[in-house]
């Protein structure tokens, strides 16, 4: 940077969630620019600290995104990847929207969490716990390979889980009970890697995108899997694209929620959308 002059502060993190801390810290001292080196779990913990205790950041503010973890999913997104010199001198910027979960937390409390690329409840946020806290084999191909990690812990919770019932409200419309295997609200069709949903998003159009997959046989479901790496899984019986800009779902079952990637809660829960609140450089 300093060929470039281009001036410059660090912070680097810790522990879990010290990204939140910093990003928050760094507002408070009326930081207008921040740029993020990590993978999608960091750009989410900074997510938490831009929002904290406000409806949207500062205005001015610039979030810069230099991809560097294991599965960059947010990175994606956008047309062209430009090198991180070139997105430091000359980026180009987006302003997109953020989902916003309300949820009850693991220690009870109701909690508030928002993310740039998805949030899934049933068997993807099962199989999220189980990637996170690998074992054994699983860990070994964790390791080797994220994307044979995620599908191991994939087909590990597919052994073990058999749906849930939920009641569902879209766009204050009450929708009928469904038994289903998964429900992922989504601005960015990719997450594990590997996988995507096959479905066109825009950043900016305040809209979510939900995809819902009905309870099945464990058959059934184990043919899913070559569809969410081609793209096609729409195509397929028992599965279901809305797009809305709210979502409610209530269940009497303590099934796990995931926000990009963090095991975070259970419902029950209510998804929004933030219009164009966050400028970020890509």
């Amino acid at each position: 940077m300093i060929r470039e002059q281009i001036p410059f502060d660090y912070r680097v993190t810790e522990s879990p969630n010290h990204a939140t801390e910093i990003t928050a810290g760094l507002l408070k001292d009326h930081c207008n620019r921040i740029a993020v080196f990590g993978g999608d779990g960091t750009l989410n913990e900074v997510l938490q600290g831009l929002f904290r205790d406000r409806v949207s950041p500062p205005s001015g503010f610039q979030l810069l995104f230099l991809g560097g973890g294991s599965s960059c999913d947010f990175e994606k997104l956008f047309p062209r990847r430009r090198n991180y010199m070139d997105r430091l001198l000359d980026g180009e910027t987006f302003v997109i929207d953020i989902g916003k979960v309300e949820f009850q937390g693991l220690d009870g409390s109701r909690c508030v969490r928002y993310f740039m690329n998805n949030s899934s409840i049933g068997v993807i946020s099962l199989a999220t716990e189980k990637f996170n806290h690998a074992e054994g084999f699983a860990r070994l191909m964790k390791k080797l390979n994220v994307d044979a990690g995620a599908l191991v812990a994939g087909v590990q919770t597919l052994m073990e889980f058999e749906g849930f019932g939920c009641r569902l409200t879209i766009d204050g419309e009450p929708v009928q009970e469904f038994h289903l295997s998964n429900l992922t609200v989504f601005k960015s069709p990719y997450f594990a890697g590997g996988m995507n949903y096959g479905v066109q998003t825009q950043l900016d159009d305040g809209l979510l995108y939900v995809a819902v997959i009905d309870a099945r046989s464990r058959l059934k479901m184990f043919r899913l899997i070559p569809s969410l790496y081609t793209g096609n899984i729409f195509q397929l019986e028992g599965t279901l694209l809305k797009r809305c800009t709210s979502l409610e779902l209530e269940s009497d079952e303590k099934v796990v929620i995931d926000t990009d990637g963090e095991i975070i809660g259970y419902p029950p829960l209510s998804y929004s959308v933030l219009k164009r609140v966050l400028t970020v450089i890509m």
